[in-house]
């Protein structure tokens, strides 16, 4: 099947558009030889933009390489389908192509070649309906059809060097609530058909805590901080019905009406989101739940988390009735 790729992309080989004449028509230089354009930026938060962006490159890379029968690997394979990824393993300057065994390396600038030995297919059908959920997951983020992928299970056992909570928060990333890629057992079917590969056992132990139907990396990472300081797991996404109306929790013991929830700086400059954020959660406190917020530097000094946690915990429960 030929890649379905964004139309306004021009090889300069055809002489359509070159070195010479493609800033006169209007065109940025995605990569050598390839030219497009850039999305806009308007109305686009900062990691939006900067993922438009790495789209619209990856997209030149991918055109020069169509006919090698290559996927995209690892940290570009995953950004491109919207999952966030533990900082240490972002790579925004470079994109990550996997490449045939039978097929001669291609070197270019800020391209990344991985080679199996291993016979692959990329997967279309799969491609095409993976792409429309990012798409839809992104918003304003340039189309990505066609591009060449392989499941996604296959580029989470790409991050096989990865600690078992960074491999956590991406197998989160897969089965979000909202425009989650994969369910809990397609994920666990895939790897019995992937029984074997390199990667497997450590992903199968980092699934023993993947949790479906989380909002973001950084709750992941505010729940792994609560388990592995030997405190109770925290329900995700608790639904709280409170006067007729649903309120969801990002983590929460609901039988001690004790919720956690990440608070990041997006909301920061969108008033009407903020005062919105601060009413549920006055009328969650009213309904006496205890609610706990972490912040980014909150993550830096988990143990502070830890305290405000158990001691909400023992509040509730009371000390004689500590179990854990």
């Amino acid at each position: 099947m030929t890649a379905i790729l964004p139309p306004d992309i021009h090889l300069a080989r055809r002489g359509e558009v070159t070195c010479r004449n493609h800033q006169r028509l209007g065109y940025d230089r995605l990569a050598r030889g390839v030219y497009g354009k850039y999305p806009s930026t308007a109305g686009s938060d900062e990691w939006e933009a900067r993922r438009g962006a790495f789209l619209a490159q990856v997209a030149a890379i991918v055109v020069t390489y169509a006919d090698k029968g290559i996927t995209l690997y690892g940290p570009t394979a995953m950004q491109a389908l919207g999952v966030a990824l533990p900082t240490p393993l972002e790579d925004w300057g470079h994109c990550h192509i996997l490449i045939p065994p039978t097929v001669s390396q291609s070197v270019r600038r800020g391209v990344v070649i991985h080679r199996t030995t291993r016979e692959f297919e990329p997967d279309w059908y799969l491609s095409l309906r993976l792409s429309a959920i990012a798409l839809a997951a992104s918003g304003s983020a340039p189309r990505t059809d066609g591009f060449p992928y392989l499941h996604p299970v296959e580029h989470w056992l790409q991050f096989y060097r990865a600690s078992i909570d960074e491999l956590v928060e991406i197998g989160d990333g897969l089965l979000r609530r909202q425009c989650g890629l994969c369910t809990l057992a397609e994920v666990t079917a895939k790897l019995a058909d992937l029984d074997g590969r390199r990667g497997v056992d450590k992903v199968r132990q980092a699934l023993r805590w993947v949790r479906p139907g989380t909002d973001s990396i950084l709750e992941t990472r505010t729940r792994l901080v609560i388990v592995r300081a030997g405190l109770p797991e925290p329900v995700v996404n608790h639904e709280a019905w409170i006067r007729g109306n649903h309120y969801w929790i990002d983590l929460a013991y609901p039988d001690e009406r004790i919720g956690v929830e990440y608070d990041g700086a997006v909301h920061v400059k969108d008033r009407t989101q903020m005062e919105k954020d601060i009413n549920r959660r006055r009328i969650l406190q009213d309904d006496g739940w205890i609610i706990i917020t972490v912040a980014a530097p909150d993550l830096r000094q988990p143990e502070e988390i830890v305290r405000s946690v158990e001691s909400a915990l023992v509040l509730r429960r009371g000390r004689a009735q500590r179990q854990w």
